[in-house]
């Protein structure tokens, strides 16, 4: 979900002595660049240091105008931080919120503004640049939406959908998002394959007791509570599937076919999300296992 060319207005830039009081790092967005299409693998850092292996991942977009030409990084001086998202047919952008130091780390909060689907694909990216004398420090991405109303979609998947399974000593709910739509703050449109499971843990492993996916469309608004969902539109099971994912999820539905069949990179995120999990509620589990199945470690 990305511009080949990122759209994203500058942050003015005050002294440094009073950012760093209140936590803020300031920062420069690098415009007019472009993800390189014929690498098959993604930076493994989003921090780049060198402008070698900057120049590896991407290219200059220069267009018309005073605007036209990329930001220039000085790498002596700076460093860059980059966002990459997959490919995509609707229109994207990822908005820088703020960078913030807090210890070692840096914490660099984004925004993911999804709009129509376009005639033809993108990959979404963003690129900042930052002090050199950060360099040293942990970035870590903060996606704003994960610190928003995805947490009130795993509450509702866990109240709703949770308890309809065989209980377990932990329901751990998982969401594999396709789109967003924020045009209307009363009702946000996220259309996704929602999953559930629950564990019972024995010894070092989390032994899945029941599960299962819940494709849909999830409404919510921001409430004196925080944000919560008002409804979902859910693909049903059977022979009904096919009609009903493709009436729910419309100009989205290969998106979500795209995801829901890719079991490798679903698996991927369960292993993933349990680790958090597990981060998060302090459990000795380093491993997961499916009935019948071997058990695989967790982040892997």
């Amino acid at each position: 979900m990305l511009l080949t060319v990122v759209a994203c207005n500058n942050k003015p830039v005050t002294a440094v002595e009073n950012i760093i009081e209140n936590g803020e790092v300031p920062y420069e967005v690098a415009k007019n660049y472009f993800f390189k299409n014929n690498l098959d693998i993604l930076p493994a850092s989003p921090k780049i240091t060198s402008e070698d292996l900057f120049n590896k991942f991407f290219g200059m977009a220069t267009t018309m105008g005073n605007d036209g030409k990329p930001t220039q990084i000085d790498f002596a001086k700076q460093f860059a931080v980059a966002i990459v998202l997959p490919v995509t047919e609707f229109a994207t952008e990822i908005n820088p919120v703020k960078v913030e130091v807090i210890g070692d780390s840096l914490l660099y909060t984004y925004h993911v503004k999804t709009g129509e689907k376009q005639s033809f694909s993108i990959q979404p990216i963003s690129i900042i640049a930052i002090d050199k004398k950060y360099e040293d420090k942990e970035v870590v991405l903060i996606n704003e939406q994960e610190t928003t109303y995805f947490p009130a979609i795993d509450r509702y998947l866990a109240d709703v959908f949770g308890k309809q399974y065989a209980e377990g000593e932990h329901c751990v709910p998982m969401h594999n998002i396709v789109a967003v739509d924020e045009r209307n703050v009363a009702d946000i449109l996220v259309w996704g394959d929602y999953w559930v499971f629950n564990y019972n843990q024995e010894g070092d492993t989390l032994k899945c007791v029941s599960g299962g996916s819940h494709p849909g469309l999830m409404h919510l608004q921001q409430t004196d509570k925080g944000f919560e969902v008002t409804a979902f539109d859910q693909v049903e099971d059977g022979s009904s599937f096919l009609p009903t994912a493709q009436k729910i999820f419309g100009d989205k539905y290969e998106a979500f076919q795209a995801i829901n069949s890719d079991d490798k990179k679903r698996e991927k995120l369960r292993a993933d999300v349990l680790s958090a999990y597990v981060k998060k509620h302090n459990l000795t589990a380093t491993m997961y296992q499916d009935y019948g199945w071997p058990a695989k470690k967790l982040g892997e």
